[in-house]
């Protein structure tokens, strides 16, 4: 390889064609350190591997500025590849700059670079440069093929020419270049946007007429347009048409099928697409998960949603938090406490910032089933943005109920997010402390921490240490630290009356 730029050459090829981007520009690199001099050919190559990469203009106008560093000139595969750049990123300007510039430098355009500039052209709906496009292709001498009818269609279509589209159409047909279904499923898809359903049924059955072999695209465009525009009953049984004369089905196809399902309460069949996707090796989606999410919870089987997120979630996917929040409360007020915490886990570690709200409403589900240590964590972690009314709540309870080796730390973590505990809260504890003598040095580690905090019990709570001193030791060691209390109490109140 380091020999022949020829080999190199060849390995960039395969690398690009099996989408190996990275690679292909790590051996360009390694090509320049070796001191071998990239030909053409070699930023052909790389400049074909650009159109899939997401910077994939700025990294062609980078390999083009190298080229051009290194005296080699633009020939008409370069500049169609450049084109196609254009086109694939939606630059559709700098793509008429370069054709033009490929003209004036005596390269004469052949229908790949005119389909380039077209394909831009689409991008936006530009139908009257296509048009200006088309006319000075023939005034070339050359003959627009397919993909250019189909590419000009689509232009129409996206610019709601529809009576252009329908008349190209019928061209296209008598060329033979609609056998198959995509230049009908091109101006349905129009159609629909434009909100001619009518329209578009009209074509698609037109299309069916004609014996036009559909592999389900055309299905789903109008399956989905006829559930979003409320006519389940049409979508479905456009759905229950395709299944019965269809054994394949893809992603997409299944999706709409799912959701016009979905739309009608059809259990059966919607078990009947996932076994299907089961059967076809094909993997769900976002749309798929959510689709059933929706329908799971429309039924009120909540821990179905409930199973499907866990699914979801476990395959990598994005989940919606709007309804899985919505699903965790569902499962709240169904009973299903744990199962709404794990929904609340899946979107907080879902490597995205969640809404304050969702903080909170998992901690109510908490505290009202009583799973005070789960909902501890939940305070720890998030309480600055939980309302005092809600902290108030958990922290009565875990008082009462909670694990007593933690009332200290809680107490901390409330202490921390910047709410002042109220003496009803050390009031709890210290009534929880009492009743169970063997963790008296809890307590005294909690009076200790209240002095240093600025925080002092009530007379009640005094009282009431004070008849059960005993419990905690030497008598005189809790006086000697209520006396603390009192005294940092009223040095505090003094400072204020002097600063106020």
């Amino acid at each position: 390889m380091r020999v022949h730029v020829s080999v190199c050459n060849s390995v960039l090829g395969c690398l690009v064609k099996n989408g190996k981007f990275d690679s292909s520009f790590k051996l360009y690199d390694e090509m320049i350190r070796e001191g071998l001099s990239p030909d053409p050919f070699t930023y052909s190559t790389l400049l074909s591997g650009c159109m899939k990469l997401k910077q994939g203009y700025t990294k062609a106008m980078g390999l083009i500025n190298e080229m051009k560093s290194r005296g080699l000139q633009m020939d008409s595969v370069i500049y169609g590849t450049l084109l196609a750049i254009c086109a694939s990123h939606n630059y559709c300007e700098e793509a008429e700059v370069y054709f033009q510039k490929m003209k004036d430098e005596g390269h004469s355009p052949n229908l790949f670079h005119y389909s380039s500039l077209l394909n831009a052209y689409s991008e936006n709906a530009d139908y009257g440069k296509a048009e200006m496009l088309m006319k000075d292709l023939r005034n070339s001498g050359l003959t627009p093929n397919k993909v250019m009818l189909t590419t000009l269609l689509k232009v129409y279509s996206k610019g709601g020419i529809f009576e252009k589209a329908k008349e190209l159409l019928t061209e296209l047909e008598a060329s033979g270049f609609a056998q198959d279904e995509m230049p009908y499923c091109i101006l349905i898809d129009g159609l629909v946007k434009g909100g001619k359903i009518q329209g578009a049924k009209m074509l698609f059955n037109e299309m069916k007429d004609k014996g036009v072999k559909s592999d389900g695209y055309a299905f789903s465009i109008m399956i989905s347009a006829l559930h979003r525009g409320g006519h389940h009953q049409e979508s479905k049984q456009l759905a229950k048409e395709f299944e019965d004369q269809n054994a394949s089905y893809d992603l997409v196809m299944l999706n709409a099928s799912l959701r016009t399902y979905c739309s009608t309460n059809d259990m059966e069949s919607v078990m009947r697409m996932l076994k299907k996707m089961d059967e076809l090796n094909i993997s769900p989606d976002n749309i798929t998960f959510n689709t059933l999410i929706r329908y799971f919870c429309n039924a009120k089987v909540y821990h179905l949603a409930y199973k499907t997120i866990e699914d979801m979630h476990a395959k990598g996917h994005q989940l919606n938090e709007e309804l899985c929040c919505y699903v965790m409360v569902q499962l709240g007020k169904a009973g299903f406490p744990s199962e709404a915490f794990s929904v609340y886990n899946m979107l907080r570690y879902s490597k995205r910032t969640v809404r304050k709200s969702l903080h909170e409403k998992a901690l109510g589900i908490l505290v009202s089933a009583e799973l005070l240590k789960d909902a501890y964590i939940v305070v720890k972690d998030n309480a600055e943005m939980i309302s005092p009314s809600s902290l108030e709540r958990f922290a009565r309870s875990f008082m009462v109920s909670g694990n007593i080796n933690l009332i200290n730390d809680v107490m901390k973590a409330l202490n921390r997010s910047g709410w002042r505990i109220s003496q009803d809260i050390f009031g709890r504890a210290i009534q929880r402390y009492i009743r169970k003598p063997d963790k008296k040095h809890l307590l005294l580690c909690l009076l200790d921490w209240m002095t240093g905090q600025g925080y002092s019990v009530d007379s009640s709570s005094r009282n009431l240490l004070l008849r059960n001193a005993q419990l905690f030791g030497p008598k005189q060691l809790v006086a000697e630290i209520l006396s603390k209390q009192q005294t940092a109490s009223r040095s505090r109140t003094i400072g204020q009356r002097h600063n106020n």
